[in-house]
């Protein structure tokens, strides 16, 4: 049986861990392009006359 380096476990934490990173930025991102959209339309629609 081998033994798993050291190194090896370390770099797939910190892998996880980037990727976990990642998606929350992604997240952030994607709600933060939603909420321009709608805010924009929001504006655009009640400068329209009703």
């Amino acid at each position: 049986m081998r033994a798993i380096p050291i190194t090896h476990i370390t770099q797939e934490t910190r892998m996880s861990k980037s990727n976990l990173t990642d998606g929350s930025a992604d997240a952030i991102a994607a709600t933060a392009v939603i909420t321009i959209v709608v805010f924009t339309l929001y504006l655009w629609l009640s400068g329209m006359p009703s």
